[in-house]
């Protein structure tokens, strides 16, 4: 009676936490769903400040006013997708957005795949080093030492074309407030990033580094568009026109940048002097609590995504060992080979394939959004695991045992199901929980599809000040706090099963 109560009181909360998961992310679908006559999809980062960047739960940025003035000029609501800088090219290649708005450099290697508007942006590709730090003012004198760039960035490409010899080790980040912590850390030598966005973030974040001496190339940003969206792409260069006519990007551009960058000369007319201001260095406390609302938003789309994950991942785990256990012929071996493809690749290379890969196989799959992308993958790598970890589990049971029950007249399915499973299924719990535990943390994977969880959320947040311990210390609370209900759970049932 007692394992009767356990059970179906883990099996409610289970319910409880998918209703909130589904009803969030239900409320998002329905609200970005609605038909609008003319749409384009923007994809974004969320982390490049003053470009695009979170303020509390709302995207802000030059890149943002930019593209809400084109929406306006072209009639067109913009849908902003948000997504690691990793992740926007594959997005685009694989038509889940229209565009990119993240200051996409334009070089010619891109010009070959595709189509870009005419520049919004000019600007420079800047060294930066940490205040104090005279002895680089150029590229010469970063020979021998460590220099970071974005991962995706043609930054290390503007390096290595005029560092012929190699003498420059270039170190990729996932993104520039990654790249700018490591210099503050004295990790690496210098960063080499986007001049006006180097002078805002010093500016306004008050960091302790200077630029080094003049850009080292110039650099123009657009908005690439793939080949065979040509016309979208010449609708937004004469939006784009029409702004520059009347003023609005120049306005814009003096909102967030504090000077005007869309002419060809604001490579060189953005100062190297940076005002500085008082510093704090002290623990912020209130504003790790201002995020736990923010990041309560995102639990449920954690949540949901591991659990269904999860679900997902037994069902499909337990056909894996029937077909297995019964040996069926050619499915045994094409199971083993899902099995091996599954627990030998990357879980993050799973999501790119599945998400950005087979849609240029198999066009059907382009409708796939990234939530069910991401859930279809957390599912399928933990159905591998769970299949093995039940066929182990069922191995450990005495084979006597399923002969005493065909002795006894039973078939080999009944004596599997009554006696064996019952068994394996006590074994196999440990196990299986700490697959539950991979997929939650798996779970943070997402973000590079264009899925916001909790820890993209801190991620957004903390880009635009550069709180990152009072952000990821939060996130790592909620993880825990998370894990330990369910490990709690989980000694349950294990005690509860235990008592024969």
């Amino acid at each position: 009676m007692k394992n009767k109560k356990l059970l179906v009181g883990i099996f409610s909360l289970v319910i409880i936490l998918l209703a909130i998961g589904f009803g969030v992310y239900s409320f998002k679908t329905k609200k970005d769903n609605i038909n609008y006559k003319n749409t384009i999809t923007v994809g974004t980062s969320g982390t490049y400040y003053p470009f695009t960047f979170m303020n509390g739960d709302k995207l802000e940025g030059f890149e943002i006013d930019v593209w809400k003035a084109i929406g306006k000029e072209l009639n067109y609501k913009v849908d902003f997708k948000t997504a690691s800088f990793s992740g926007l090219f594959g997005m685009l290649d694989s038509g889940k957005v229209d565009t990119l708005a993240n200051q996409i450099t334009v070089t010619e290697e891109r010009t070959l795949k595709y189509d870009f508007t005419q520049p919004t942006t000019y600007s420079g590709a800047q060294i930066v080093v940490k205040k104090g730090n005279n002895s680089i003012t150029n590229l010469s004198d970063l020979k021998g030492k460590s220099v970071g760039v974005d991962l995706g960035s043609n930054y290390e490409q503007i390096i290595k074309s005029q560092d012929k010899n190699n003498n420059i080790k270039v170190v990729t980040y996932q993104n520039t407030d990654a790249a700018f912590n490591q210099l503050l850390l004295g990790r690496i030598d210098a960063v080499v990033i986007d001049r006006i966005s180097a002078v805002s973030a010093i500016k306004e974040k008050n960091l302790d580094l200077q630029l080094a001496g003049q850009p080292i190339d110039k650099i123009e940003n657009a908005y690439p568009f793939t080949k065979n969206n040509k016309e979208l792409m010449e609708k937004v260069n004469s939006a784009i026109t029409k702004l520059k006519e009347n003023g609005t990007l120049k306005n814009i551009s003096e909102k967030w940048l504090g000077t005007n960058v869309t002419n060809p000369n604001s490579a060189t007319s953005i100062s190297n002097n940076i005002q500085e201001t008082s510093k704090k260095s002290t623990f912020d406390f209130m504003y790790s609590l201002s995020l736990i609302p923010l990041l309560f938003k995102a639990l449920n789309i954690t949540l949901s995504l591991s659990i269904l994950g999860m679900l997902l991942g037994l069902i499909v785990g337990i056909i894996l060992t029937i077909i297995r256990l019964y040996k069926i012929p050619v499915i045994k071996q094409l199971s083993e080979i899902y099995i091996s493809f599954f627990r030998g690749t990357p879980l993050l290379v799973q999501l790119f394939l599945l998400y950005f890969g087979l849609p240029q196989v198999f066009p059907f799959l382009k409708g796939m959004d990234a939530y069910t992308a991401s859930l279809i993958g957390l599912g399928l790598n933990a159905s591998a695991y769970i299949a093995e970890i039940l066929r182990s589990s069922i191995s450990a049971i005495e084979k006597g045992q399923m002969e005493a029950c065909l002795s006894l007249g039973m078939t080999y399915w009944q004596g599997l199901k009554r006696v064996v499973l019952p068994q394996a299924f006590r074994i196999s719990i440990p196990p299986l929980g700490n697959i539950f535990v991979d997929t939650v943390k798996g779970s943070s994977l997402a973000f590079t599809l264009g899925v916001v969880d909790i820890l993209a959320t801190a991620q957004m947040s903390a880009a635009s000040n550069y709180k990152f311990f009072e952000s990821y210390i939060i996130v790592a609370i909620m993880y825990w706090i998370v894990i330990s209900i369910f490990n709690f759970l989980q000694r349950k049932l294990e005690n509860k099963l235990s008592t024969y």
